[in-house]
């Protein structure tokens, strides 16, 4: 190689290393696949504010509801992996969601760099307090000799997670549709469902006003908020494994020390105490992961949600 060329070679890659250096040098999108007020509208907020605090840049929310999740997410999977548009990612775009679409647009896999998850949601096993039951098994014995109890629910996870908890515990139950989960609470409080699979940040605040009553919460601890419900391994059903969780991707083909350089810094976000509580304050509870273990976790509950999709007998639409 002769001298010119050479130069022209470092020239031509200071652009690209001074670019890689100083990332983010403008503002970020965060495509949020569901509307403002969402539990992912909630924590992509909360990461946005984050990073912006962090890497000293703007990260701007751009909710593209629809379909479930999938229009905003497509959307993502077609933008340019160049850092500036990243994605909330979740259990209902990337776990449940391919199991419950006939036509899905996307790998949720393969389409997208998965940088880290973020909070899980746990969801809480509530019934009408007119319901003769404190317990699980006493739960399971009042449905036994009540078959047809009704559930609501509002999002493919909490019918998901109710149709599986009906299916592990061998009753016989009827699922009741809503367009979100607060009309679903709604009715049970009303009477018109008996129980149902509720985000901690939706029945939360109805269980302590003693409008419902919390009997058992699916996540793996129990929680600071309750800490006298306990979880669905302790009442006796330890095969109960589905996460709901929210986590940030962007599609395929992120440049590896972008990629690093957000990962590590939602790994500092995720061991700050402040930032804890805050998602606590709102019923999450904040477990970033590596990259790797993210990996990990995504190929799991992409084969967890499909089992317990399939077992429960919900067919696509």
């Amino acid at each position: 190689m002769n001298l010119h060329a050479w130069a022209v070679g470092v020239l031509l890659a200071i652009p690209l290393a001074v670019s890689a250096q100083v990332y983010p040098d403008k503002p970020v999108k965060i495509i949020v696949p569901f509307t403002p007020g969402s539990g992912g509208d909630t924590v992509a907020r909360v990461v946005a504010d984050e990073l912006r605090k962090s890497m000293g840049s703007t990260f701007i929310i751009d909710n593209k509801p629809g379909a479930s999740g999938q229009i905003g997410t497509e959307m993502a999977a077609k933008s340019s992996p160049d850092g500036y548009t990243l994605l909330q990612t979740s259990s209902a775009q990337n776990s449940a969601g391919p199991w419950l679409t006939k036509k899905v647009t996307y790998d949720p896999i393969k389409d997208f760099t998965h940088i880290a998850r973020v909070i899980t949601v746990p969801f809480l096993l509530v019934v009408h307090p007119d319901v003769p039951a404190k317990s699980v098994k006493e739960f399971i014995d009042y449905a036994g000799q009540n078959p047809g109890l009704a559930y609501g629910h509002g999002s493919a996870t909490s019918q998901v997670a109710a149709a599986t908890f009906s299916a592990l515990a061998k009753i016989q139950t009827v699922n009741v549709p809503y367009k979100s989960q607060p009309p679903a609470v709604t009715d049970l409080i009303g009477g018109q469902t008996r129980f149902m699979m509720g985000d901690l940040s939706v029945v939360g605040p109805q269980i302590k006003a003693g409008k419902l009553r919390a009997i058992a919460i699916t996540s793996r601890n129990r929680s600071p908020q309750f800490p006298e419900v306990p979880t669905l391994a302790e009442s006796g059903m330890p095969e109960f494994d589905l996460e709901v969780w929210i986590g940030i991707g962007a599609p395929r083909g992120l440049p590896r020390d972008i990629t690093e350089k957000l990962s590590s810094e939602i790994m500092k976000m995720g061991q700050r105490e402040d930032v804890r509580q805050r998602f606590q304050a709102v019923g999450f509870d904040l477990v970033t992961n590596t990259m790797p273990d993210h990996a990990v976790f995504m190929r799991d509950q992409l084969a967890a949600w499909g089992k317990r999709i399939k077992d429960a007998g919900i067919q696509p639409e």
